[in-house]
């Protein structure tokens, strides 16, 4: 039996260089990041944002974070933050091709949005299955060639049950290809980039 089809078909945004948030996307995005959980929010939300997506959007380290956008370490907290409260899920959810959210504000900064994806997906679970299921290839972490097949995975799980009875009386053959194939259910972590 075939996996089921995503729930929209994989496709790539289109790259854009960064720029500011304009007051339309600044008053779309806050609406998502509605003040939760502990700790010290931003002295200036906009401001901090601006620069998650300045890095997001460039291959470049949080210490190279440009001191016009505050400290790194603030920036780089508020995009954890965003992404253990779900708001990234959120913001994710409207620029995917959901008919819901067709003509959103957010549309414009998709680009930055699956950058920034990219840049914390390791904080939430299922976060990959998440970007995968709205066809966003651009938040995936790599190919999705090296990412985990849950629907291999069962089918493994299923084979290996059946196998362990017979353990003994197994070819070499089919256990090396049982073990290629519960590798591959898991995916590649090695060959993950959250940049680039």
């Amino acid at each position: 039996m075939p996996p089921p089809p995503p729930a929209f078909p994989l496709r790539r945004s289109t790259p854009r260089p960064w720029r500011p948030l304009t007051d339309a996307e600044w008053q779309a995005l806050s609406a998502i990041l509605h003040r939760s959980g502990r700790g010290r929010p931003p002295r200036d939300a906009r401001r901090c944002w601006d620069g998650i997506f300045w890095i997001a959007c460039s291959k470049l380290p949080w210490r190279a974070l440009p001191p016009a956008f505050g400290r790194a370490d603030s920036a780089h907290r508020a995009l954890r933050r965003a992404a253990a409260a779900h708001h990234l899920h959120r913001m994710l959810l409207r620029v995917s091709d959901h008919p819901g959210f067709a003509g959103d504000a957010l549309q414009p900064i998709e680009w930055f949005i699956v950058r920034a994806w990219r840049r914390a997906f390791r904080i939430t679970p299922g976060a990959i299955a998440f970007a995968r299921r709205l066809g966003l290839a651009s938040a995936l972490p790599a190919e999705p060639f090296w990412l985990p097949q849950p629907d291999l995975s069962e089918a493994v799980a299923a084979i290996a049950r059946k196998a362990a009875k017979w353990a003994g009386g197994l070819p070499l053959e089919f256990l090396q290809a049982l073990h290629f194939l519960m590798r591959r259910a898991g995916g590649e972590p090695r060959m993950w980039r959250t940049t680039g």
